[in-house]
C-alpha cells in the first residue's frame, strides 16, 4: 500500500525521480509560506506532481515524506518570520494592499490557539497566514513546534497520499498518454483558478 521497497531499493539514478521528489518538497514549501502561498497554486500542482508520481511508481512512504517536510519547513520559516517582524507584518506591502487576508489569520488564531495550527494547514485560504500571524502575535515556541511536528506529517498523508491513490488509479485504468493529458489538463486548470483568485481579491 505504501509503495512496497526498502530505502536501498530507491533507485535514486533515476533522474526523473529525484527531481519529483525535489518538486514536491519545494512546492510544499512555497505554498506553506507566507504571502507567497497565497499566490502559488498549490493544491493544483500538488495533484499534478503526485499523479507523474503514481504513475511512475515513486514509492508513497518516500513522496509523503518529502512533502511532510517541505510543509514542515514552510510553515516553520512563516512562523519564525512572524516572531521577527510582530506587529510590522501589517505594513507589509501585501497585507496593505489585501489586508482581509490578515485579518482572516488573526481572527482564526485568536479563537482556535494551538488547534490553529494543526486545522490551519487543511484551510486553503489561511493556511499561509496562520502560522506568520502565530509568531507575530507570540504564541510559545513550544506549542508551534509540537503542532506543526503533529500536523504536518497529517498533511501528507490526507492529502498527498489520497492523491497519490488516485493517480494509481488512473495509471490503472488508462494508458500513459491519458495520464499525461490529465497532468497538464490539472496544472493549466490550477494555474486559472490561480489567476482567477488574484483579480478578485486584487
Amino acid at each position: 500500500m505504501w509503495g512496497g521497497g526498502s530505502l536501498g531499493e530507491v533507485n535514486f539514478s533515476e533522474w526523473g525521480t529525484g527531481l519529483l521528489l525535489c518538486a514536491v518538497f519545494i512546492v510544499s514549501l512555497i505554498e506553506s509560506l507566507a504571502v507567497v502561498g497565497l499566490l502559488v497554486p498549490g493544491v493544483g500542482l500538488l495533484l499534478a506532481l503526485t499523479l507523474a508520481a503514481a504513475a511512475g511508481d515513486i514509492p508513497l512512504w518516500l513522496w509523503v515524506s518529502c512533502g511532510t517536510a517541505g510543509a514542515f519547513l514552510g510553515d516553520g520559516i512563516s512562523f519564525l518570520l512572524g516572531q521577527r517582524a510582530g506587529p510590522a507584518v501589517h505594513g507589509w506591502r501585501f497585507f496593505q494592499r489585501h489586508p482581509h487576508w490578515l485579518t482572516r489569520g488573526e481572527v482564526f488564531f485568536q479563537r482556535w490557539g494551538i488547534w490553529s495550527i494543526m486545522t490551519g494547514r487543511f484551510i486553503g485560504p489561511i493556511r499561509p497566514v496562520v502560522p506568520l500571524v502565530a509568531g507575530a502575535m507570540r504564541m510559545s515556541p513550544r506549542q508551534f513546534w509540537i503542532a506543526n511536528t503533529i500536523s504536518s506529517p497529517a498533511w501528507g498523508v490526507a492529502y498527498l497520499a489520497t492523491m497519490y491513490w488516485l493517480g494509481e488509479a488512473f495509471r490503472d485504468a488508462f494508458d500513459l498518454p491519458v495520464v499525461a493529458a490529465l497532468l497538464a489538463t490539472a496544472t493549466c486548470v490550477a494555474l486559472l483558478i490561480s489567476v482567477l483568485i488574484n483579480r478578485r481579491h486584487g
